[in-house]
């Protein structure tokens, strides 16, 4: 389970599940209704029409926002925790849509809220994780909500199946799979990239008569808008969104499918991503067009993890690597070391760093919706638990969203895809109490966020400061120390 240090970071904060039509988050205990908090005289960034509101206050009662107003027009409840906050702005909890926490939530928890990260989704993990998360809701240990996805739908390409993944071979076992999922609670189904198309429509077809979402990687041999119209909620790591938007002529689509058919692809990972690549010379803006049209009419996100390549990409871990346990920097730097002898390998996805920022400057300035996700797991180097959202929020807007865009990418955009805006991603009464105090203001400088000055976390205070001074660091090893700048 997890260790005491991690529980004593933190006054616990939520429970109960949140009504909604399809998801039910991991939710910890309530506050007692008897705490009140107050932040004053602070200034609120409201993500939906990107105005700022100046000399407000905001009462918290239990894990609710119960009043919003101007400083002057609020009385100071006796029994208030006054947090001072001229000078500051307010905004709702962030939340990463792609996570993977499975046996490192003794680091992820308390970095997540040192970071702001209030909400995760949890995007591939064994049935034992999921029930030890739904777990929580009975005992005082610290965390973000959860949304869970459980075991992954897919048929490994190889004899080597990860715990978190099914290979399913027929009909039958999909949909033994997918009821499996619905009796352990799942929030959705995850999706991933090797399925072959009939098994998907199988999987598709039974998700939709148990009523459980689909997200996660478009597979390889089903085409995007398909998939879209099929009813899968988003699509992750911009997966096969170059081939769908690439020239019909190009035959690139058809020439996967036949590859991925012969067990070409599934012996050759890395064929995929330069077909991914090619396709990317061959955009269609008429194709693409079409396409984007149909992610919006199905409200089809995507959630691009643009950090995720850019992490892989980096020569050495930055000072964060201080934060990782002896044996994960270990083979943080053995990953690192074998990624970097292989030439064809770090060349693809330099090339594919460039693509998918035009990509998704192309896909926002269409109106395709987007939230934001990290692939945070300390199976690939470079990627930091909560610290990441951050760098994926700025690689947002170096791909052309502006700051508030990218802001709406991990607070509002999230709580509509969860079908649960009347309770999360802005600051207003009646929204329960997730936020983040900051000490400069986020939509002049996307790089703002990191800026935090203290979390609230399901009504109780997090002082940031004093986490972060909590959290456990360990001597960079010798293999990062020789090449750090």
């Amino acid at each position: 389970m997890f260790k005491n240090s991690v529980i004593m970071l933190i006054v616990i904060v939520l429970s109960g599940m949140l009504a909604q039509p399809a998801f039910s988050l991991i939710e910890p205990p309530n506050p007692s209704n008897k705490n009140c908090l107050l932040v004053q005289d602070v200034t609120i960034v409201d993500v939906k029409t990107g105005k700022l509101k100046p000399n407000q206050s905001v009462v918290i009662q239990g894990n609710q926002i119960t009043a919003v107003a101007d400083t002057v027009d609020v009385d100071v409840p006796n029994d208030a925790r006054v947090i001072k906050a001229n000078g500051k702005y307010l905004i709702p909890g962030l939340w990463d849509m792609h996570v993977h926490m499975e046996n490192y939530m003794d680091n992820a928890v308390p970095h997540f809220l040192a970071n702001g990260v209030t909400g995760v989704r949890e995007m591939g993990s064994s049935l034992h994780h999921v029930q030890v998360t739904r777990s929580i809701n009975n005992q005082e240990i610290v965390t973000p909500r959860i949304v869970h996805s459980g075991k992954v739908i897919n048929l490994s390409p190889n004899n080597e199946v990860p715990s978190h993944h099914y290979s399913l071979k027929n009909k039958a076992a999909v949909r033994k799979a997918v009821q499996q999922l619905k009796t352990y609670k799942i929030d959705q189904i995850k999706m991933y990239s090797h399925i072959p198309k009939e098994l998907y429509a199988v999987a598709m077809e039974e998700a939709k008569k148990l009523q459980l979402p689909v997200s996660g990687h478009l597979p390889f041999t089903v085409r995007a808008d398909e998939a879209s119209n099929d009813g899968m909620r988003s699509f992750e790591h911009l997966h096969g969104m170059h081939i769908a938007t690439a020239s019909k002529k190009s035959g690139i689509f058809n020439s996967l499918v036949k590859k991925t058919e012969a067990g070409i692809i599934n012996n050759d990972q890395l064929l995929y991503l330069e077909y991914e690549n090619k396709a990317a010379k061959h955009y269609d803006a008429k194709e693409a067009g079409k396409l984007f049209e149909i992610f919006k009419r199905n409200e089809t996100w995507q959630v691009p993890t643009l950090v995720t390549v850019t992490s892989l990409n980096k020569q050495v871990p930055d000072e964060r690597v201080r934060f990782l346990e002896p044996a994960v920097q270990k083979k943080w730097a053995a990953l690192i070391e074998n990624w970097h002898k292989d030439k064809r390998g770090a060349a693809i996805h330099q090339e594919l760093e460039h693509n998918n920022l035009q990509l998704v400057r192309k896909m926002n300035e269409a109106g395709v919706p987007i939230m934001a996700g990290t692939d945070s797991t300390y199976m690939m180097p470079n990627l930091y638990y909560g610290f990441s959202l951050h760098e994926e929020l700025q690689l947002l807007v170096k791909a052309g969203l502006s700051p508030l865009q990218a802001l709406q990418a991990a607070t509002i955009n999230p709580a509509r895809y969860l079908e649960n805006e009347d309770k999360q991603g802005t600051v207003e009464v009646g929204k329960l109490a997730d936020l983040v105090l900051l000490d400069a203001n986020p939509l002049a400088d996307i790089r703002n966020t990191t800026q935090i000055h203290a979390v609230v976390m399901n009504g109780h205070l997090i002082d940031r400061t004093a986490i972060l001074k909590k959290l456990k660091t360990y001597p960079i090893s010798k293999e990062f120390s020789r090449n750090q700048k």
